[in-house]
């Protein structure tokens, strides 16, 4: 066994030890769409303060980052950059329409509406 091999292992089993050998792979190209996505979300709203614009553009980029393997398939002529981009815009305003409905809607309406009776 040579110096090089037990630095190494005793490399990897600090990173094993510490859980940092297991973080996944994260892709830059969607990182950097959804955080463009989101930061256009951000500064379209005038009204937030410093730490309501922070939260905003992480809950953009955090929902554009994860919905972009969902979307990358309807519409695969699309990178994963600009997937991530659109879907960082698109998500949230159609999310907080649907949980608008869905607050001011009644269950029976809800149901009639999802078997497709109007």
């Amino acid at each position: 066994m040579s110096l090089t091999d037990s630095t190494y292992n005793s490399i990897s089993g600090l990173l094993l030890g510490l859980g940092i050998a297991t973080v996944p792979v994260i892709d830059g190209e969607v990182l950097f769409g959804a955080a463009l996505g989101a930061w256009l979300v951000t500064t379209t709203r005038t009204n937030l303060k410093a730490w309501q614009r922070i939260g905003c553009w992480l809950l953009s980029a955090g929902v554009g980052y994860l919905f972009t393997p969902v979307a990358l398939p309807l519409a695969p002529f699309l990178t994963a950059g600009v997937t991530a981009f659109l879907c960082a815009l698109v998500v949230i305003p159609i999310s907080i329409k649907l949980m608008l409905w869905i607050d001011g809607a009644a269950l029976g309406e809800i149901i009639k509406h999802l078997r497709g009776r109007r």
